[in-house]
């Protein structure tokens, strides 16, 4: 039987549609849940039918983190490209070919999210997972084609980079929220 390359293509699309609407879904409670508490709800009652808040409010959250989500898929897409330059000697892109089966690893952690939709630990929990599991399946993959440099290179380029990701958010962020409540008061 022969095997299409192209069959696993849809995997990366389905695996952001289904983490973007297992956070959709979480938050888009949430949300509801605060706009009751402080009685914002039952004015949008007025205007609104319930039902149509609340997919609002979902489709909106549901755009956010599929926007969210693509963004990392692309950053992660050029640094897998960008550390394969560097830190290997393939040019006809064979080793990329090697690593695209491990979008079944993200898109059964986008299943078991939807599954898990009650708790953004455990959503983050199985994201971080699925990233981690398909980060050690590529090395695995391609490892036999580059150097024991090449992979420390490889595994430092994408640690460095993602910890100077996380911590920049995180800054910019609290700062954000430190400019807000100092406005408020």
């Amino acid at each position: 039987m022969k095997k299409n390359v192209y069959m696993t293509g849809y995997l990366p699309l389905f695996s952001i549609i289904l983490f973007s609407s297992s956070f959709a879904i979480y938050f888009e409670r949430l949300l509801i849940d605060k706009l009751k508490y402080f009685g914002v709800y039952q004015g949008m009652q007025e205007l609104f039918k319930d039902h149509v808040i609340h997919l609002s409010v979902g489709f909106c959250l549901f755009l956010l983190f599929f926007m969210g989500f693509a963004a990392l898929k692309l950053l992660s897409d050029t640094l897998t490209h960008l550390s394969l330059f560097f830190f290997s000697s393939d040019s006809e892109g064979t080793l990329l070919q090697q690593g695209k089966g491990g979008g079944w690893f993200f898109f059964a952690g986008g299943m078991l999210a939807i599954i898990l939709n009650h708790s953004v630990l455990l959503i983050c929990i199985v994201f971080v997972a699925a990233s981690l599991v398909y980060f050690f399946y590529l090395l695995l993959r391609i490892g036999g084609s580059l150097t024991t440099v090449g992979i420390i290179g490889m595994v430092f380029m994408h640690l460095f980079f993602w910890t100077g990701f996380i911590l920049l958010v995180v800054y910019t962020v609290m700062r954000l929220y430190n400019a807000f409540v100092a406005a408020i008061t």
